[in-house]
């Protein structure tokens, strides 16, 4: 691909994001969410029960323990299973690492860090040879090139997600044993996604903040009181720093409202949260670095779906044949997380798709992220064709 094209990325990409739609809200579920039928989403009962049948199946492998669709900013089918309800927290995994964004980007509205900072500004640890040039940026986009593997190609036990969180003495201060790691690559040459990142992110803001009470209280006073979501746990390791990768635990209905921030490009009610283009920034502009990948044979499982800022996006890759879900509408982005966690946002639909599983590690125990859109868009009577992967001009 033309260098000079691809250094041209992020300036067009944020030209042309300036014309992407987002929801308007007529209400905002900061007390309560309000519920509409199907019928009043569009939704074909017959057509969407194929849906319900497939993620319910009682006889598959992969186990859903929270499903619910939102449409126009209203609940319009929630379902629990295998003893979950609505007051019922739910494990984040990796739902974790887009709420890490959501934070960082407030940290970025109220100028306690920018996406230029050098990291040794805060981990004098990195002041050495490519480590030196890693700034936030890098590490909000997976791409600091510090030698990481989330899963291990060997065996799973020796995955770096393992060992950074139980042995000693990493697991007393995560983000600073992460600083302390190989540099594998130059900043912002390769894409490797992990824990890792978020964590240093959250390492970072700590650091940045330099006020133990303020850090505490920073997500719980700048977002989740203004959002009302009462459930959420958001761990810490011993030196106090948030594991922003995996940390975060809370109900469905709380999680669901991150959604509804995005979709309202940051705004809840009279407030603008994040950053005017934060929301552009994070889920419209590809990591730069995944475009120096040439072939998808060649990359790691986790590195060849197209990714924003901590969100899975939709849009196709040089380096693969078609986008990763052919039968979702391109805009389509995604906080993802292990045992099947999925927030599917669709801001051209004003549409929020929300999945909490216990799904198993291997392919045939996974629930399939694709036909599930399939079944839902089947049922409102949408297709979205597979082979149509060309992009506006400058929205790589």
């Amino acid at each position: 691909m033309n260098k000079n094209f691809l250094n041209l990325v992020s300036l067009l990409t944020l030209l042309a994001v300036t014309n992407s739609a987002f929801a308007t809200q007529d209400y905002w579920p900061t007390k309560e969410w309000k519920t509409k039928s199907l019928q009043s989403a569009g939704i074909d009962q017959f057509k969407f029960n194929k849906l319900l049948n497939f993620i319910w199946d009682p006889k598959a492998k992969y186990k859903t323990d929270v499903f619910m669709i939102i449409k126009d900013g209203y609940i319009v089918y929630e379902g629990y299973g295998r003893g979950h309800h609505k007051n019922k927290k739910h494990m984040f995994w990796s739902f974790s690492k887009s709420l890490t964004n959501i934070l960082m980007g407030i940290a970025v509205k109220k100028d306690i860090v920018k996406l230029n900072d050098p990291v040794m500004k805060y981990y004098p640890e990195m002041n050495r040879e490519k480590a030196k040039n890693v700034k936030l940026e890098h590490v909000l986009n997976m791409s600091s090139g510090l030698k990481y593997f989330e899963e291990h190609p060997a065996n799973i036990i020796l995955s770096d997600a393992i060992y950074v969180h139980y042995s000693k003495p990493n697991w007393k201060d995560i983000a600073l044993s992460i600083t302390k790691r190989k540099m594998k690559h130059r900043p912002g040459e390769k894409f490797n996604y992990g824990t890792h990142e978020p964590i240093l992110a959250m390492g970072i803001l700590k650091k940045a903040m330099n006020s133990t009470q303020a850090y505490n209280d920073f997500p719980w006073t700048e977002l989740f009181d203004k959002l009302n979501m009462k459930s959420i746990t958001f761990e810490q390791d011993k030196s106090g720093t948030f594991v922003g990768g995996s940390g975060g635990w809370g109900t469905a209905r709380d999680y669901a409202k991150l959604g509804l921030l995005m979709l309202n490009n940051g705004q809840w009610e009279n407030e603008q949260i994040l950053p005017d283009n934060w929301v552009q920034w994070s889920t419209k502009r590809i990591a730069p670095s995944l475009f120096n990948a040439k072939k998808e044979r060649k990359e790691r499982r986790l590195n060849r779906e197209a990714y924003g800022s901590y969100w899975w996006l939709n849009y196709k890759l040089p380096m693969n044949k078609h986008r990763p879900y052919p039968n979702a509408p391109e805009d389509l982005y995604q906080a993802m997380g292990f045992r099947g966690q999925t927030l599917g946002v669709i801001p051209s639909m004003d549409l929020i798709v929300l999945r909490m599983g216990s799904d198993g590690r291997k392919p045939k125990t996974k629930v399939k992220r694709d036909k599930m859109y399939k079944l839902l868009f089947d049922s409102m009577g949408k297709n979205f064709n597979p082979n149509n992967n060309k992009r506006k001009k400058g929205e790589y």
